[in-house]
């Protein structure tokens, strides 16, 4: 299984997300690779941290 995870590809950003899905969608992998590569944009979908919404209160937020 080690081997599994050091083929991943890693991915760090949201653009290499959006360009990794694309491949993804265009590609005729099958198998091996197609697990790999869609195993590298799960990973790296899970990874992203989302924005700070701490500025996007909803007024009597509170009050519920």
């Amino acid at each position: 299984m080690q081997d599994v995870q050091d083929s991943i590809p890693v991915l760090k950003t949201p653009q290499d997300i959006d360009r990794a899905v694309q491949q993804y969608r265009i590609s005729d992998l099958k198998g091996f690779d197609l697990f790999r590569q869609w195993l590298a944009i799960r990973n790296a979908s899970l990874e992203q941290t989302e924005p700070e919404l701490s500025s996007d209160l909803v007024p009597g937020e509170a009050s519920y």
